[in-house]
């Protein structure tokens, strides 16, 4: 299953969903005033109860989104999907629990969860599509029209609060170590081996080495097969890769790797 596009993860869109969604529900409620929502609401003080639901959708917004934006996780198209369905079921909890308060009827808790879920569920699926739609469109127009991302594939490694750090061509990486809470990136710049720690897990970049051509060869190593100069084993059998750059260690390969590897060079 494809990976969902690292644009999905910038803040920007994540701002979008807290702006289009309440928006979207506040003015479609007031328009077209769906599912006899009225009658069960009351044509009195509809307005101020279709206001106070948007506030709700606002806030319960904000905080999953913010959640989305801070927690690396790696996530396909279905778990997103998943995700935006449990932002929906989050939000009918508590414009629910506010309705069942408010008017203060003799009915179930659940029968009201049941209804406002219904009502948040079909007004927001529009935006929540066009918006997932908006934002693919947006990452394959970039990738067909970056001369970067066509001639150079350059890689952009972010921290573990999505902060840009570094950005470098894939060529130039020779290997990357993880160490505890951090990434080691060792890569060659005006022929020089340089390194540069940043704060993030091998986890976290995974999908990133993929896409850009290094090679798991250890669970705590990524390496870039084209700069392999041999794959060696020493006397008591342990496999490690020789780099052709000077006064680079020598990176472990494991049983589990060795196979892929060899067959990349």
């Amino acid at each position: 299953m494809n990976q969902v596009p690292r644009l999905f993860r910038r803040f920007i869109p994540q701002l979008l969903h807290m702006i289009v969604l309440p928006v979207f529900f506040f003015a479609f409620m007031l328009i077209y005033r769906p599912f006899d929502v009225v009658d069960f609401l009351g044509s009195e003080w509809y307005g101020v109860h279709a206001t106070m639901i948007s506030c709700i959708i606002l806030a319960c917004v904000v905080i999953i989104r913010l959640i989305y934006y801070y927690i690396p996780m790696r996530i396909n198209y279905t778990i997103y999907a998943f995700w935006c369905l449990a932002e929906v079921i989050f939000m009918s909890f508590f414009a629910a629990l506010y309705i069942w308060l408010i008017l203060d009827r003799s009915i179930q808790y659940f029968d009201v969860l049941t209804f406002s879920f219904q009502i948040i569920f079909f007004i927001l699926i529009l935006p929540y599509t066009i918006l997932a739609l908006s934002l693919r469109l947006a990452e394959y127009h970039k990738k067909e029209t970056d001369p970067e991302m066509n001639s150079v594939r350059r890689m952009r490694f972010y921290d573990e609060r999505h902060n840009l750090k570094i950005v470098l061509t894939a060529d130039a990486i020779l290997y990357i170590s993880a160490e505890i809470n951090y990434v080691n990136i060792v890569y060659l710049e005006n022929d020089k081996v340089r390194t540069y720690i940043l704060r993030s897990s091998m986890k976290a970049i995974e999908e990133l080495c993929q896409d850009n051509g290094l090679m798991r060869c250890h669970r705590s190593f990524y390496v870039n097969p084209s700069h392999i100069k041999v794959l060696r084993k020493d006397m008591e059998g342990v496999m490690y890769a020789e780099l052709d750059a000077d006064d680079v260690r020598h990176i472990p390969v494991t049983r589990k790797y060795y196979a892929s590897l060899s067959e990349a060079l």
